[in-house]
């Protein structure tokens, strides 16, 4: 595994104390409210939590070992959510559909791969989504292009062919906006399967990816490529960002915070741990007969990678999932300017800010007396 910015050992680690729980609104009255539970006691807690029934949380991969994904995982294997009376059964699915399915009532929490992936569910199905938590605050998508390519400036794209899965991630939306590059100068060109080899083979002169999956496919084949990556070019992005329904937030206040206390805690254990949390997560795959074709090299990649990239986008001092409202707020705003939406969507009624800073004294998990 490779080293992580700062102390990963101590950063996350546990302080058992008084629950401290801050509910501000960022100046907002239109974002959603959450229910001050200071006052209540560990076993008032623990009844709310268990009143709260079993909650089914979504995966937006699979049993893939993200982030959202993998510390969910661990914390359940880990027993943290039965620790703190929660009732969580873990589904697989994928995003963007399981923003739907938990707007339908499906499921009570999941994740989106960035906050304008939620929101846009919000704005195309009227649904009700609210992110509670972010871990990235960069795109955890890439654009790689052959090592040979004539392409090396992004303005280098204007009349590109690009090859996509279903579309053009939003984060490489925006980047390219910013450089000129017109959307509607690109050929797109919809793939199939998941090989990047096989894709670049093709001819296409640009291939979308996870920077936590398919670099690691192109390295292993001895694949020479160069990268355009977002956050060299200071696009507001996120990843990770878990969200619940407004409705089972107004009802189950403590719950959703519990939850995320419990995945943060998971979080720390993958990141101590990484080869006993992926091994989590294939007792799951191999269980489900591994439809996806996971393997566990690929896995700890996707992992390390995604772990790294968390804690180097978390501000110094801060426990990570918080929200970073201001860099939400630009994110929406360079979409609306680049299309993805036709006008500014309300989005701070869409977002739970302080919610998951009642999780943190500092940088130290609170836990339940």
């Amino acid at each position: 595994m490779r080293p992580l910015r700062r102390s990963t050992t101590i950063w996350l680690s546990v302080l058992v104390s008084a629950l401290l729980v801050a509910c501000g609104d960022n100046g907002s009255s239109t974002s959603p409210t959450v229910s001050d539970t200071t006052d209540l006691s560990a076993a008032e807690r623990c009844e709310a939590n268990r009143d709260a029934g079993k909650i089914t949380f979504i995966s937006s991969f699979d049993f893939a070992a993200a982030a959202t994904i993998l510390d969910v995982v661990v914390a359940d294997a880990e027993g943290y959510f039965e620790e703190l009376c929660l009732d969580v059964d873990i589904k697989p699915d994928f995003a963007p559909r399981n923003g739907g399915l938990v707007a339908a009532g499906k499921g009570q929490i999941s994740s989106a791969g960035s906050f304008s992936e939620m929101v846009n569910t919000n704005v195309q199905g009227e649904a009700n989504l609210v992110a509670i938590a972010q871990y990235g605050k960069t795109a955890i998508e890439t654009l790689v292009v052959p090592a040979d390519s004539e392409i090396v400036e992004l303005g280098d794209l204007s009349g590109a062919t690009i090859g996509i899965k279903g579309d053009l991630p939003y984060s490489l939306q925006a980047m390219l906006a910013l450089a000129g590059v017109e959307r509607s100068s690109l050929t797109e060109r919809l793939l199939e399967g998941y090989d990047p080899v096989a894709h670049l083979d093709l001819g296409i002169d640009a291939l979308p990816v996870y920077k936590s999956n398919e670099p690691a496919q192109l390295d292993a084949a001895g694949v020479e490529y160069r990268q355009f990556d977002p956050l060299d070019f200071d696009v507001p992005s996120s990843f990770g960002v878990f969200f619940t329904s407004e409705t089972f937030l107004a009802d189950h206040p403590t719950a959703v915070e519990d939850f995320l206390r419990a995945a943060f805690r998971g979080f720390e254990f993958s990141v101590q741990n990484p080869d006993v949390a992926v091994g989590h997560a294939f007792e799951r795959i191999n269980a489900a007969g591994n439809p996806n074709y996971l393997a566990t090299q690929g896995e700890s990649f996707r992992w390390t990678t995604e772990a790294k990239l968390v804690l180097d986008t978390t501000a110094e001092g801060e426990g990570l999932g918080l929200l970073n409202i201001d860099g939400l707020e630009a994110e929406i705003k360079l979409m609306t300017d680049v299309g993805v939406f036709d006008s500014e969507p309300d989005w701070r009624s869409m977002i739970a800010p302080g919610l998951a800073e009642g999780i943190y004294d500092g940088i130290t998990i609170v836990s339940i007396d």
